[in-house]
């Protein structure tokens, strides 16, 4: 077997983001942010193929978002892991305010919503989170936990396997920033689905990429 010089591996991770299991909310098409509703009844069974694909796989770090239906996806998902994720309430979907729990018929014909629906980036939901706020606390938790502490552990032949668990938003929103000429909505994650993305680090910094899963 050949041993590579260490001085010529390459600092690589894998990002594996997991979006939460179905909610009530998720199926009657509500907007879902952060009120903090858990799964439906049959989630366990929804999340069956995924706990399989992920049996073997051995996490170097595992996080979550604090809200019950990523913690419940998360105890599903891997139960044995379960303890030693990291909850972070970073990694919240945004907060939509008083348009929580509403659909797009009871919203689309309030003017601030279909402004809001044209350009989000400048305007806020009454009562909810801005999207400089919201990519704000993302990005912090993407620098600190994902890519700055990453380049002062050992470097090793076998690529680390990090798990977050989390919701659409944040999800379309962390590929969009990690891999080039990505944006927003390129990303389509449906629940209960893993989207891994290898994470290497070169002259330009971390550069990502989508790769196949599992």
């Amino acid at each position: 077997m050949v041993i590579p010089n260490k001085k010529n591996i390459m600092h690589s991770r894998d990002l594996i983001f997991i979006r939460h299991g179905t909610t009530l909310w998720n199926q009657e098409k509500r907007y879902l942010g952060h009120t903090d509703i858990g799964l439906l009844p049959e989630a366990k069974r929804e999340l069956a193929p995924l706990r399989e694909q992920l049996r073997n796989l051995c996490w170097s770090k595992l996080y979550s978002s604090d809200l019950l239906r990523c913690q419940q996806t998360l105890t599903s998902i891997a139960p044995l892991q379960r303890e030693q994720a990291h909850l972070d309430a970073r990694l919240r979907e945004i907060d939509f305010g008083e348009w929580e729990g509403k659909t797009y018929d009871q919203l689309q014909h309030i003017q601030q919503y279909r402004d809001w629906i044209d350009d989000p980036q400048n305007v806020t939901p009454p009562k909810g989170e801005s999207w400089q706020a919201f990519t704000a606390r993302i990005d912090s938790f993407l620098n600190t936990c994902l890519l700055h502490d990453a380049l002062s552990e050992p470097v090793t032949v076998d690529v680390p396997q990090m798990g977050i668990v989390t919701h659409g938003g944040v999800i379309r929103y962390a590929i969009s920033r990690l891999i080039p000429n990505s944006n927003f909505w390129d990303t389509q994650v449906i629940p209960g689905q893993a989207i891994k993305v290898r994470l290497d680090y070169g002259a330009s910094g971390w550069v990502g990429s989508r790769v196949a899963f599992p």
